[in-house]
């Protein structure tokens, strides 16, 4: 892959911003935003540089604002930003540990244009932030605090007159008290679509809120909501007959009979259903209540002990056409076998995404159709094989058969080679995630072959001790993209490589980078004949 003109460009300008003095005249709104974005990436927001940052980049007209994970951004640089006259439609506020109160009501107040409004893990925001907060157009909201004042950082007061003023979210991702859920449910009513908080100890009353109130909601997440049963369930069924997206993973109250008989009144409107963890017993509730939804198109299963090889043939024998995306990941009690697989691979012909992790006694050969018919490999998109015994031909065809693949985890496969990941490279263009930890075999080689190949943007090496800042240097010329990388147990690669990583992505990466044997002495020099970056203290007659 290679760089884009603008975004070196714009790179450019990030860094030497104070030496031009005219700029803001010269770029697009845009530009603007994204250049904003990019210096709070890169930690430079210098207090020296602040009225140059304003008087360029701080316009009215600025509609999306982005700010994660950077300490220099602070109530002066967001009061700055209010003050530019700015009608937001966009404001995404993320680890800012600097901003109080006072910062935020500055950035938001008169700020009716908003559409999405997303703060997260702010350490010294209170509900007092949220008093000043009208926009009657706002749809998408996240309140995520930090998990130890979560449960009590707004009261039930607060959160009815800040949601009585902005009464169209339709998407809500809030981390509160269970016992605040009918309020939500009270205030916003039939515009509320989609709901995410804990639900961990939520109780029957609550659900039911849910029922009288939001007849609207279409997506619900309720893994680990143990203490739910059968009677509110259906009545949230029967009421909320658009949902198309429902997670019941751990739902234990709900996996023993006569409770799992609210199985059967499930959503006919529902396109993705999840059961991960449920350790529900009856294959015939199981089989009967996913094949009776018309219109479901991706199934997650993890853990189920009902699901044997039998009651996935079964149901996919009946549904497996319009299956798009299957979840089988995790060991069960009466685990499936290659002979369930088979099913999947006869049945399931339109798939764009599998997950077939942690299965102890499966070899994948019996998917071998779905990889060797050029048409249905190229659906693939997503897929997880990284069963330990997994078959070697299996991963052979894997790896030149895809050429949509985006995300791909074998994690643990001690059997993957440099060559499997180089034809992987050649074969799979728009990869963007990748997991290789453990892939013992796996060197600099593949790595730098990989990263001139695909548009990178997630990747796991941890534990392949083999990789050097070789391989880190390829990474932060080829793939300007990559947001996250795992490099655990890496101790052949430096900090000072890892750094230099970060300085070249566009947005902020973030590195996971445990070396306990790392050592002291390393140091990093640029060879003026190659241009590239290397360890100094490695070469011969360096003292």
């Amino acid at each position: 892959m290679v760089w884009k003109l603008s975004d070196l460009c714009l790179q450019c300008v990030q860094q030497n911003l104070h030496r031009y003095p005219d700029l803001g005249s010269n770029l697009t709104t845009l530009h603007k935003e994204m250049l904003i974005e990019r210096l709070s990436c890169h930690d430079r927001f210098f207090p020296e540089h602040l009225g140059c940052i304003s008087s360029n980049l701080f316009t009215s007209s600025l509609r999306h604002i982005n700010l994660q994970r950077c300490s220099q951004i602070t109530d002066p640089v967001l009061q700055l930003l209010g003050q530019s006259g700015c009608k937001l439609e966009v404001l995404v506020l993320n680890k800012l540990d600097n901003v109080t109160d006072v910062g935020i009501q500055a950035i938001t107040s008169g700020q009716s244009s908003l559409l999405v409004l997303h703060f997260k893990y702010l350490k010294q925001m209170t509900q007092a932030a949220l008093n000043h907060i009208v926009a009657p157009k706002l749809w998408s909201l996240k309140l995520v605090h930090y998990y130890n004042s979560s449960k009590v950082w707004v009261d039930a007061a607060t959160l009815s007159n800040f949601l009585s003023h902005n009464p169209s979210i339709r998407v809500l991702k809030i981390s509160i008290n269970h016992e605040l859920i009918p309020v939500i449910a009270q205030c916003l009513k039939g515009s509320l679509e989609e709901l995410n908080t804990s639900f961990q100890m939520v109780t029957d009353e609550s659900i039911e809120s849910l029922a009288d109130f939001c007849p609207n909601l279409k997506k619900l997440d309720l893994n680990g909501a143990k203490s739910i049963g059968k009677e509110s369930l259906i009545k949230l069924f029967q009421a909320c007959t658009q949902m198309v997206t429902l997670d019941l993973g751990y739902c234990s109250r709900i996996s023993s009979p006569p409770e799992c008989e609210v199985l059967w009144t499930l959503p006919q409107s529902l396109t993705s259903l999840s059961l991960c963890g449920m350790m529900l017993q009856d294959g015939d509730i199981l089989v009967e209540c996913i094949t009776r939804l018309p219109r479901v198109t991706a199934i997650k299963l993890c853990g189920v002990p009902a699901v044997t090889d039998d009651t996935l043939s079964q149901i996919v024998e009946k549904i497996g056409h319009r299956i798009l995306d299957l979840n089988l990941s995790g060991i069960g009690v009466n685990e499936i076998t290659d002979r369930g697989l088979k099913s999947v691979a006869k049945y399931c012909t339109h798939l764009d995404a599998l997950h077939i992790s942690m299965l102890r006694e499966v070899t994948g050969s019996t998917l071998m159709p779905i990889f060797t018919d050029p048409e249905r490999a190229s659906k693939i998109k997503t897929l997880a094989a990284n069963c330990k015994k997994m078959d070697i031909n299996l991963l052979d065809q894997i790896m030149f058969s895809c050429p949509n693949l985006d995300m791909l985890d074998v994690s643990g496969l001690t059997s993957v080679t440099d060559a499997m990941i180089i034809t992987l490279a050649d074969h799979s263009p728009k990869l963007t995630q990748l997991n290789l930890k453990g892939c013992k075999q796996v060197t600099d080689t593949a790595i730098c072959y990989l990263s001139g190949c695909c548009p990178l943007k997630s990747m796991c090496v941890s534990g392949l001790h083999a990789l050097t800042d070789k391989s880190i240097f390829c990474l932060a010329s080829s793939c300007p993209q990559l947001e996250e990388i795992y490099l655990n147990g890496c101790a052949n690669v430096s900090p000072v490589a890892v750094q230099y990583l970060k300085d070249c992505c566009l947005h902020r990466l973030y590195v996971k980078h445990n070396i306990p044997n790392a050592s002291p002495n390393q140091l990093m020099a640029k060879n003026l004949d190659t241009g590239e970056f290397c360890r100094a203290d490695l070469l011969t007659g360096f003292k």
